[in-house]
């Protein structure tokens, strides 16, 4: 009755061996589980950070969008106001340039020819630059 009685304790001893490695799985198990939670958590977390991070910064660009808008606009009124300034300053060109030459002693007939001025043009420019006889040219 002996071998019955070894192989009975055998079986008994393996069957706890047994329980014992599922248990200590099971705990293996339990522990792992508990910090994927916690990474899941973690992750979690950090997306909800980055939706809000990612939000802002939409807003942001949203923003920069409309100051761009708005500096783009800004330029465009500025060039054109200096194309303005620039077709002022080139229409009074000739007036410039006829006031120094009257002043420099040049007649009429030269100030038409040279500057394009209308001889009325030319005439006001001698007597308010040039010498006192207008007829001089």
């Amino acid at each position: 009755m002996t071998l019955p009685i070894l192989i009975l304790a055998s079986l008994s001893a393996a069957a706890l061996l047994g329980v014992a490695l599922q248990w200590r799985s099971l705990r293996r198990l339990r522990a792992d589980n508990a910090r994927l939670a916690e990474r899941l958590l973690a992750t979690e977390q950090q997306i909800r950070h980055l939706g809000n991070e990612f939000g802002a910064l939409c807003k942001a660009s949203a923003g920069a969008g409309d100051h761009v808008l708005r500096l783009e606009q800004q330029v465009k009124r500025l060039t054109e106001r200096q194309n303005m300034l620039e077709l002022r300053a080139s229409a009074d060109r000739p007036y410039s340039e006829a006031s120094r030459l009257a002043h420099d002693g040049a007649g009429i007939h030269e100030l038409v020819t040279n500057c394009g001025l209308t001889r009325g043009e030319a005439e006001l420019m001698v007597m308010l630059h040039g010498r006192s006889d207008p007829d001089a040219a």
